[in-house]
């Protein structure tokens, strides 16, 4: 323990001397927990749904208007599956596109928008009308380099929210860092700034702050090298009741909450032997959590449900 402390204190110092960029998001703070509220045990499933064989590689979720269903996407297929979100049985097949990398997965009224890593969007109107349905891409400035995988709704901005696993933007002050930015839904454009970055300097301001937490071991020493930030955002989401954005990375199976000032609010690693490579996320209306896994050896993909603590 002595160990782990000093080499938190050496790597702090090291980060301290870097400056730090400012948050480019101007709005208010978000809810920042102690451990002792965070709402989730998100290493403890109330609910695991095994998908069937064509859903192996599920690498975005969306949770339907109405809460009854979940939406997701399958990785190099360009269909919409239409999932139970109470058993986990596929209901519904939508197709929409040819073969691709597609990522993320949300849903806006009922109209649903499907995120390539190359950062293009395509907009799916009238989901539930099958005589009515049109598709309408959308491109925006990012591309393949920025490798998009990450889709959220913020609803108060009336905004989708794309998280860059890749690289964050040409800019200096982006180097080192990862990037969420905005598409306005209104403009139906993106905004060519990111709305957030997070980097080194946030992180390490978090460890040092919960550095006595012996559940952050391991993601103390994820984040030990001062010169790389190797947390890759494959799913964001914008909790409806706290109003904080939700990431999981599946290279180091990290879990990352921050807020729109892009402070981190929590973190924790992920166990292997339940997350063998979270690639979704999404809520329900009373914060109900749900995180998808692709499949890996001999464990399907699957679904996992988190109640909010202390929910009956």
């Amino acid at each position: 323990m002595k160990t782990m402390l000093l080499t938190l204190a050496m790597s702090f110092l090291a980060w301290a001397c870097q400056p730090t960029p400012k948050p480019v998001d101007s709005l208010k703070t978000t809810e920042v927990f102690p451990k002792s509220a965070f709402p989730y045990n998100p290493n403890e499933p109330d609910r695991s749904m095994p998908m069937p064989r064509l859903l192996n590689e599920i690498s975005g979720l969306s949770m339907s208007y109405s809460d009854k269903y979940l939406l997701a996407v399958q990785d190099e297929s360009g269909i919409l599956f239409v999932i139970d979100q109470a058993t986990g049985s596929v209901k519904r097949e939508i197709p929409f596109g040819k073969l691709g990398d597609y990522e993320g997965v949300e849903i806006v009224g009922k109209d649903v928008y499907i995120l390539k890593n190359t950062g293009t969007l395509t907009l799916i109107k009238n989901v539930d009308q099958r005589d009515e349905q049109t598709t309408e891409p959308f491109n925006t400035e990012l591309g393949k380099e920025n490798d998009v995988e990450g889709l959220g709704y913020d609803k108060n901005n009336n905004r989708l929210l794309l998280a860059c696993k890749g690289k964050a933007g040409n800019s200096p002050e982006l180097q080192n860092r990862k990037a969420v930015y905005a598409f306005d839904l209104n403009k139906k454009a993106l905004d060519p700034t990111p709305i957030l970055t997070i980097g080194q300097p946030e992180v390490q301001k978090y460890l040092q702050a919960h550095a006595k937490e012996a559940r952050l071991e391991k993601v103390i020493e994820f984040f030990a090298n001062p010169n790389e930030f190797e947390f890759s955002p494959s799913s964001i989401a914008v909790h409806p009741l706290n109003g904080n954005l939700y990431l999981l990375s599946a290279v180091g199976n990290i879990f990352m909450v921050i807020n729109f000032q892009g402070e981190v609010v929590y973190l924790e690693k992920l166990k292997g032997k339940v997350h063998q490579q979270p690639e979704g996320i999404c809520f329900d209306s009373k914060g109900g959590m749900f995180i998808s896994n692709e499949a890996r050896d001999d464990m399907p993909g699957m679904i996992y449900y988190f109640k909010p603590l202390g929910a009956e």
